[in-house]
């Protein structure tokens, strides 16, 4: 199934091939801050520059024997450097390297959620404006409410994923840092200036203070952006599988998966791979917390779960968005459906107008709030609907005519402040 949405650059971001090469420029740039800061000699700095090539598989096979990645990773590079490969990774302890690229990649993963998400919302905005007039009922605790329109449904989810474009860029901001600071973070073997000077490089910023490694409140955070923003694709996504029921029949996926075995069923798969996904999102998010727990200053509790839950999450995000894109983009609607659906309660759906409308005319709230549920009883019971329940009741004939009865079941009365409400996104659009 992924196969057939565009994932590959966040795939490819997070792949083995990837990484090495990120380890590789993170050891390049702190030798070429080291030689511009004359701390090692600048022809050896050239020669490392020339030939440190990944060999990927000879660092495989190191690490298969000495089981560690990042030293297997640094002696195939000094078997190609030759006698100057000594100066590389001079001071520096494995996080330095591996926590500065592993945030180069977070930042860059961010740069190709934020422009999907953008996309979503740019499509959410304008089915809104295509649905803004589109009646159908509102339900609360599954129950028929009031009448709404599924361009103020839609609207609501634009509203919501655009606080979620600010998390990701917040996130973006807090994992957008390196350390180069040594096994501890004193800088007892390494220049705080090169640490400046790859940060610079590769788009970071300098963590204040570190010790062994990043802190991980910082991937928490980003994990946590990620997770809450599966939770609106996910809500969205539950949304349209319940008015995707043969029962409401309001929306229809525009490529619905069909049953196996009964020809008739089209059923709402993308919705619920999109709300099964999303919970793999708040699980890495929990991990993600554990993480942040460490005995004093390092240990590797944590390493084995982050080379997981990172990528993933990413990888899952990007999968989400393009998947939700794709629902929302050729979502179908049904407004025939829709007004049919309103006319179910039989009335029902205006019982509050009426109940304010006694109240301004003089009938106590309680008395009025009473009426209304004997009468709404009585509806469900089938003697009739509700407008015609009430005209033909005595006591509310002292409060109202039949004619301004009539008056208080219109539809257009719910949705006069719907234009001020899309006003407050779009202005006058």
């Amino acid at each position: 199934m992924i196969a057939r949405y565009a994932l590959a650059p966040m795939k490819e971001l997070w792949s083995e091939s990837a990484k090495y090469q990120r380890w590789l420029e993170v050891e390049l740039a702190v030798v070429q801050a080291q030689a511009e800061l004359g701390q090692i000699p600048g022809a050896a700095a050239e020669v490392i520059g020339q030939k440190a090539r990944l060999n990927t598989a000879r660092a495989k096979e190191i690490e298969s024997e000495i089981g560690h990645d990042l030293l297997a990773f640094l002696r195939s590079l000094e078997e190609e450097i030759g006698p100057e490969g000594r100066f590389l990774h001079q001071g520096l302890t494995s996080y330095d390297v591996v926590d500065t690229a592993r945030s180069w990649a977070m930042r860059q993963a961010f740069e190709l959620l934020i422009p999907k998400l953008k996309k979503l919302l740019e499509i959410l905005k304008r089915r809104a404006l295509e649905q803004k007039e589109t009646l159908m009922v509102g339900r609360t605790h599954g129950m028929h409410a009031e009448p709404i329109t599924f361009g103020l449904k839609l609207l609501l989810w634009y509203d919501e994923l655009s606080r979620h474009l600010q998390r990701l860029q917040a996130a973006q901001a807090i994992v957008s840092v390196g350390k180069i600071s040594g096994s501890v973070g004193t800088y007892a073997h390494v220049d705080p200036r090169v640490e400046r000077r790859v940060c610079a490089r590769l788009g970071l910023r300098p963590a204040r203070i570190t010790n062994q490694s990043l802190q991980r409140d910082r991937h928490a955070q980003a994990l946590a952006a990620l997770a809450l923003l599966g939770a609106t694709l996910e809500k969205m996504a539950t949304e349209v599988r319940n008015l995707h029921r043969s029962e409401i029949a309001e929306l229809r996926e525009g490529s619905p998966h069909p049953s196996s075995s009964m020809p008739q069923k089209q059923n709402p798969s993308s919705s619920e791979t999109i709300c099964g996904l999303a919970r793999l999102l708040r699980a890495n998010l929990q991990a993600a917390i554990e993480n942040m727990v460490v005995w004093h200053e390092q240990d590797l509790t944590r390493s084995s779960v982050e080379r997981v839950i990172i990528p993933d999450g990413f990888i899952l995000a990007d999968y989400l968005l393009t998947r939700t894109t794709a629902l929302i983009e050729h979502l179908q609607p049904d407004p025939e459906r829709m007004r049919s659906n309103l006319a179910l309660s039989k009335g029902l759906i205006f019982s509050q107008t009426v109940l304010l409308k006694l109240i301004e005319r003089g009938m106590s709230r309680t008395q009025a709030h009473e009426l209304l549920r004997a009468k709404a009883l009585a509806v469900q019971r089938g003697e009739g609907e509700l407008q015609e329940l009430l005209a033909g009741d005595a006591e509310v004939r002292r409060y109202l005519s039949p004619p301004e009865l009539a008056t208080l079941f219109d539809y257009n009365y719910h949705l006069r402040r719907v234009g001020e409400i899309f006003a407050r996104f779009f202005g006058a659009e």
